[in-house]
């Protein structure tokens, strides 16, 4: 926001140092980026950078209420008064708003017998300083409010505008618009748009129409003064690459009662510049609440944020300078915060504008400070310890988009209950939201191949959407990682993950096809009996949609379960005093045999101190069969008492031999 010390003296009183204000508002929060002396005026114009919550500070009567408070400077009133006639505004316009959530509040006053011509110097000089070009006096006045009060305002040619009515809508599909800076706008239906009975005359908030533009051959002039929706105003702005000084302001918050006063302030500029009469009162709908909005300070919780004691009087002083009707009671500072600053909402809000007031410089430095320290809540420890186990197996961390195209929604999940997108926009190219984490996770996985970093193993925590049989959305976090082409990899690293949440949990894949997952390599996780996810290679089918090369393994997991039956309390085990005996055992099986069913037989035979049964390798190709492969595993001994003999051990391992050529048609391999 660029200020002119020469404007900016309308509304302080006494003469004012550019650099003593640059410095008053740098140390109170707004960043002066600049101090400019123009040759051609002499004048000096600081351009001062306000930040998004401070949108009363994008105006002139903002800037002087800041440099009063910081300053100790008293403020100088601005009349917004004009002569009326005895005619109504209303009896010549009405105003409808057909979309009262994106426009709130409308008003219209009306001038006659106006002298469209140049603009006085003084203006069209202050204007300049703001970097603005001088168009007509009716035009310059609208520019000259905004900035002097930061509310928007529009000057419509009233004789343009047809039926003598304004409508406030959304704009129809495909209608279009010439806007002041003579391009066509093709128009959608999110936009509002200012209407006669007829077309569109503007866009709301963004910029006027060209066929309702004031000229010279006008005489009468509707000025428009309102509040809209500042998402409206922005997604309109932006969808149309268009960016104007009011709608950079609609897009903050400001000041709802400036809608009536500035408006009150361009007709009484009009008549004074313009001439010609003004309508009495105005045509209006809608309404705007402009009371102001208690709350408290405790002096007790301002000690605890800013970490000095200040006098109550001093606290009431640095509050009733920012006009905010402060009243020490009960040991608490009571304000009622005007409209204007929509910024002030909490008691940490009001402790700063203290330390703003006071000056951040008054607050010591500390050599020490007291910190507690608050023990992490149950489900933060468990996402801390899954990410360790994932960033120690090798695997990245990723974040990607809640949306999934067409060809990859039904991937990974059961059939149906995608739930596509509402807003038409933006439903071309990623129409969906996610049912699984995967599919963004291997384009994710495709991006670094196509940059040159082939395998890249990521895990994402995120939630996932779905639309269930009664039509109610089903979200749900989960947790999912693409690993490398190493299929017992990336099981091997969810079975760690497992264990370090619970060692005593038994942990089983058991075969089930998912969509998504190649045919055959896919298998169901289950976490002490619960079914908590899915884990395989992933189908060509996939692979060829995403134009991957490699064929990478991965995992999708219910986070809810991992959360809910995590344990925090280390479980300790003492170790084992005596050695283990390891058999291997390779067995010929079927193809159609698996190892979980081998794993599961050997299980249930209670075999006398069997500890564990692990699995090393399968192979297939000659001399085996066509049909048969041959599986591998480790039987582990263990006892308790005293040291195994081979003689102990043979027997169970026969017994388990014998068990799988009954059951499963197994042979031992030579």
């Amino acid at each position: 926001m660029r200020i002119s010390l020469e404007w900016m003296a309308e509304y302080l009183e006494g003469p004012l140092d550019a650099r003593a204000a640059a410095e008053a508002l740098t140390h109170g929060g707004l960043n002066v980026e600049l101090i400019e002396t123009l040759p051609e005026t002499g004048d000096t114009v600081i351009d001062v950078e306000v930040t998004s919550n401070r949108g009363d500070c994008l105006s002139y009567m903002g800037i002087a209420r800041e440099l009063s408070a910081l300053l100790k400077r008293p403020l100088k009133s601005v009349v917004a008064d004009a002569p009326q006639a005895a005619e109504q505004a209303t009896a010549v316009t009405s105003v409808t708003i057909d979309a009262p959530d994106l426009c709130p509040y409308y008003t219209a006053r009306i001038v006659r017998n106006v002298r469209v011509g140049p603009t006085p110097d003084w203006m069209v000089r202050r204007l300049a300083a703001m970097g603005q070009r001088s168009v007509n006096n009716v035009a310059d006045i609208t520019n000259y409010v905004m900035f002097e009060t930061g509310q928007p305002l529009h000057a419509f040619d009233f004789d343009a505008i047809r039926g003598r009515r304004i409508i406030v809508r959304k704009a129809r599909a495909g209608e279009k618009m010439y806007s002041i800076d003579g391009h066509e706008r093709i128009l959608e239906p999110h936009m509002l748009v200012i209407a006669d009975a007829e077309r569109p005359v503007a866009l709301a908030g963004v910029m006027g129409g060209l066929e309702s533009e004031v000229s010279g051959k006008t005489t009468k002039v509707l000025i428009e003064s309102a509040r809209f929706d500042p998402l409206c105003v922005r997604r309109t702005a932006r969808g149309l690459g268009m960016k104007s000084e009011s709608s950079y302001r609609f897009e903050r918050a400001i000041d709802p009662a400036m809608v009536d006063f500035a408006s009150r302030r361009c007709a009484q500029l009009m008549l004074q510049i313009a001439g010609g009469e003004l309508l009495s009162g105005m045509a209006s709908a809608g309404r705007v609440n402009t009371a102001g909005r208690a709350l408290s300070l405790r002096l007790s919780k301002l000690r605890r944020v800013l970490g000095i004691d200040l006098s109550a009087e001093t606290v009431v002083d640095a509050l009733g300078r920012l006009h905010l009707s402060p009243a020490l009671r009960d040991g608490a500072v009571h304000v009622t915060v005007p409209s204007y600053r929509a910024d002030l909402n909490l008691e940490e809000d009001l402790a700063e504008e203290v330390a703003r007031l006071i000056g951040y410089e008054r607050i010591p430095v500390r050599d020490e400070i007291h910190i507690r320290l608050t023990p992490p809540e149950p489900e933060a420890r468990t996402l801390d310890d899954i990410r360790t186990v994932l960033v120690g197996a090798g695997y990245f961390e990723a974040i990607t988009v809640t949306f999934v195209s067409d060809i990859l929604k039904d991937d990974f999940v059961p059939a149906d209950g995608s739930l596509p997108r509402a807003d038409p926009m933006t439903r071309k190219a990623d129409a969906h939201l996610r049912p699984s984490l995967l599919p963004g996770l291997l384009e994710s996985v495709r991006h670094n191949e196509t940059a040159g970093t082939a395998g890249a193993k990521l895990f994402e925590i995120g939630s996932t959407f779905r639309c269930d049989k009664s039509g109610a959305i089903d979200e749900r976090r989960r947790l999912a990682l693409v690993g490398s082409d190493d299929l017992h990899e990336v099981r091997g690293t969810v079975e760690a993950l497992l264990s370090r949440l619970d060692a005593d949990r038994a942990i089983r894949v058991v075969p089930e096809q998912r969509r998504g997952f190649a045919p055959g390599v896919c298998g169901r996780i289950e976490w002490g009996g619960q079914a908590v996810g899915h884990v395989g290679r992933t189908d060509s089918r996939v692979l060829s949609k995403l134009s991957l090369r490699g064929r990478p393994a991965a995992a999708e997991l219910d986070l809810l379960p991992l959360l809910k039956y995590a344990q925090h309390v280390p479980q300790l085990h003492p170790l084992p005093r005596y050695p283990a005996v390891r058999r291997d055992v390779s067995l010929i099986v079927a193809e159609a045999v698996t190892y979980r069913q081998i794993e599961t037989l050997l299980g249930g035979l209670g075999l006398a101190n069997l500890e564990q049964v692990e699995y090393v390798t399968t192979y297939r190709g000659r001399p085996l069969e066509k049909g048969t492969k041959s599986v591998t595993f480790q039987l582990v001994f263990r006892s308790a008492e005293g040291t195994l003999t081979s003689q102990q051990v043979d027997g169970a391992v026969r017994r388990a031999i014998d068990a799988a050529g009954k059951h499963l048609g197994a042979t031992v391999r030579a």
